[in-house]
C-alpha cells in the first residue's frame, strides 16, 4: 500500500475507494498548485489507455480524479514528479 502526504496549504486531497477505482477529490489552493496538477493530466491524456486516470473539472475550481485500480501507483507517482505530493512511500 502507498502511503503520501501533501502540503495542506496548497491542496486538499480525499480519498474514496471504491470496488473498480479510487475517487480522489482535489481542492487545489494556488495556482502554482493549478499548473502542477495540470501537468499530471497531461501526463495521463496524452497517453493511450483513456480509462486509465479520468479528470473532471468542477466550477469551484476542484476536481476529482478517478483512478482505475491498477493505475493508482503510477497517478501518485505522477504527482509526486509533478510535487503535488511531498512524499510518497511503500507501507
Amino acid at each position: 500500500m502507498l502511503h503520501y502526504t501533501f502540503d495542506e496549504g496548497l491542496i486538499d486531497i480525499k480519498e474514496i475507494v471504491n470496488p473498480a477505482d479510487t475517487a480522489y477529490q482535489i481542492v487545489v489552493k494556488s495556482e502554482d498548485m493549478r499548473k502542477r496538477l495540470k501537468q499530471v493530466r497531461s501526463y495521463f491524456d496524452e497517453n493511450k489507455d483513456y480509462t486509465d486516470v479520468l479528470f473532471y473539472s468542477h466550477e469551484d475550481g476542484s476536481y476529482e480524479v478517478i483512478v482505475r485500480k491498477d493505475m493508482i501507483p503510477a497517478f501518485l507517482m505522477h504527482a509526486f514528479r509533478f510535487q503535488c505530493l511531498k512524499s510518497l512511500q511503500w507501507n
